[in-house]
């Protein structure tokens, strides 16, 4: 590694640790949150008395005449996330990081959550900045990719196994025009 990048790194990682500590929440709370800015997708951390999850909505702002966009995601950490609903039914492929290959599962087509706190973190590509602000509301509604991963992670909270039909149970089937 350059010793440019690793200035770089401890510079950003000095202020990710003095923005996350002006919410006053415990630093470990906050780890899915550092894994989906850092990685993407969602995560979730546990321990018996802490729970948290993050799930990123993204969105594209794209201007068709100029042929050119960005995205802007928003990642949204729930301190001690609970259900509140669920609506719908989609059947879709998934991996999770314990499993080698992506099942078929079921999953909600939208979720209602409620949170002690819920932190938000927006993304903009187009800006290079990241501006994290406390939400005023307690609970959330995540629809359609979001649900998907909202549903994945609470149920890593939960400790239920996430199981599917596995990949290797389907077949192929050639097409002819």
């Amino acid at each position: 590694m350059k010793i440019n990048d690793l200035k770089a790194i401890l510079k950003f990682s000095s202020r990710e640790e003095a923005i996350f500590g002006k919410f006053d929440i415990l630093r470990d709370a906050f780890y899915p949150m550092v894994l989906s800015l850092k990685v993407g997708g969602a995560w979730s951390y546990s321990t018996d008395d802490l729970k948290s999850i993050s799930v990123m909505k993204v969105f594209t702002d794209y201007d068709k005449e100029s042929k050119t966009g960005h995205t802007i995601e928003e990642v949204w950490m729930l301190l001690n996330p609970e259900w509140v609903s669920k609506e719908g039914i989609v059947h879709r492929l998934e991996k999770c990081g314990g499993k080698d290959e992506r099942s078929l599962v079921t999953r909600p087509y939208s979720v209602t959550l409620k949170a002690e706190r819920i932190i938000v973190a927006s993304i903009s590509t187009a800006k290079k900045k990241i501006y994290i602000k406390e939400s005023t509301e307690k609970t959330v509604s995540f629809s359609g990719p979001s649900a998907f991963y909202a549903a994945h992670e609470m149920e890593h909270l939960e400790h239920v196994e996430i199981e599917g039909l596995p990949m290797w149970a389907f077949e192929y089937e050639e097409v002819k025009d």
